[in-house]
């Protein structure tokens, strides 16, 4: 599915205002915590040449990378994941795999995929076997996130953005580097339609500077 996905960086008085107003409409997601949010963790694929970084440095309209993201350190729910970009517009997709599996990948084995019917895993296969993917960066932040029906938004909210500056496993305790200022929140607005004008005014979208950035670029510069 197609969806529209705008970032800016805001701070923790802008963050609360907004967070208060969208309580009052927003759905928390599910999967929050008691605190309201969860933690994420990816680990980034890119070839020996870091093309995705490359690509998104050199503003190249249609890009494409891969990663394995896990919520909260838990082993339970692994997905190996395909986002396309095109602009401003991302489709995201993407495939369960067991922790025997994600092992056997760290450890230089994809063969598991070959069989596959599933479309990421034949197009992650694909690109691991002829551009040489190899895991890059570990990327971690938490996440709260509210979620409204009409016109599918998606609003998160980014802190902490942190990256794996040795280690490149999910599960391994590892020392993680500190990406950007605490202070600093990045704020996501995701829809596939539309944007209803009542949430850009719960937000104030249009005083906003849009960011075309990247936490896998940022990270990048910090942990490899």
């Amino acid at each position: 599915m197609l969806r529209h996905e705008l970032k800016y960086f805001i701070n923790a008085h802008q963050k609360s205002v907004m967070a208060g107003k969208l309580c009052q409409v927003f759905q928390r997601d599910p999967f929050s915590d008691a605190d309201g949010g969860y933690l994420i963790s990816s680990l980034y694929f890119d070839d020996y040449h870091q093309s995705a970084v490359f690509d998104k440095l050199g503003g190249i309209h249609d890009r494409k990378k891969f990663r394995i993201r896990v919520y909260n350190h838990r082993a339970d729910v692994i997905k190996l994941e395909r986002k396309i970009k095109r602009g401003t517009v991302t489709e995201k997709t993407h495939v369960q795999i067991a922790k025997e599996d994600y092992d056997a990948l760290l450890s230089g084995d994809a063969g598991f995929l070959l069989p596959s019917e599933n479309a990421v895993a034949r197009d992650f296969y694909l690109n691991y076997r002829t551009k040489n993917l190899r895991p890059r960066v570990v990327v971690e932040y938490r996440r709260e996130a509210f979620l409204y029906k009409y016109g599918d938004v998606r609003i998160t909210f980014d802190t902490c953005l942190k990256a794996g500056a040795v280690q490149k496993d999910l599960f391994a305790d590892g020392y993680m580097v500190s990406v950007l200022p605490q202070e600093q929140i990045i704020l996501e607005v995701k829809y596939t339609g539309y944007l209803p004008g009542m949430v850009r005014n719960m937000i104030q979208i249009d005083n906003l500077q849009w960011q075309s950035s990247s936490k896998y670029v940022k990270c990048c510069a910090v942990g490899m």
